[in-house]
């Protein structure tokens, strides 16, 4: 019985260390459209945004790591209606996969403008479809809420990160596999 639980034990941790490598290999988001991205007017969140930038070199890892940092720490996932624009979000706190990448998005472009990297630095809101070892996720549920999935893309001279910011707030994988 305790090598059992020791093994176990050891599986258990194995399974959290290396949470993203397996998550990347086992699922593949393809693009398959995107969304506009909608701008920040509400004056929390820009200052948010500004505190959170406030005396740091900013790039495109940065904007990733701000971005993702605020979206997490103002949304929680619902499965039920809830708004997709950021400026109503961070009133409501409740968000599914298009929400928190629509906050996602408006606050890397906010970042973007605000730190003068237009042009080197992009962030784009997605819409995809997920496979697991290629084979279609959807075709599973039923509905239209699990027809597509989104996700962001962030592109600069260092190559292009996908960023899904409903999977790293619930499972802490921050980037996630896009499929040519």
């Amino acid at each position: 019985m305790k090598k059992t639980v020791q093994i176990g034990g050891l599986i258990c941790l194995l399974a959290v260390l290396f949470r993203g490598p397996v998550f990347r290999l086992a699922i593949g988001y393809t693009e398959i459209g995107s969304r506009p991205a909608i701008k920040i007017t509400n004056k929390d969140l820009l200052q948010k945004i500004k505190d959170k930038a406030a005396g740091k070199q900013i790039d495109a890892d940065e904007v990733i790591r701000i971005a993702t940092e605020i979206t997490t720490e103002e949304l929680h996932f619902t499965t039920d209606q809830a708004s997709n624009d950021p400026n109503v979000l961070v009133k409501t706190n409740k968000a599914n996969c298009v929400g928190y990448s629509a906050l996602f998005n408006s606050v890397a472009n906010e970042l973007i403008r605000e730190q003068g990297l237009a042009g080197r630095v992009t962030a784009e809101h997605k819409i995809g479809k997920l496979d697991l070892f290629g084979m279609d996720l959807h075709q599973f549920f039923a509905g239209s809420f699990f027809k597509d999935h989104d996700f962001n893309l962030v592109v600069s001279s260092e190559g292009e990160v996908a960023v899904d910011p409903s999977v790293c707030d619930y499972f802490w994988i921050e980037e996630v596999r896009l499929k040519d």
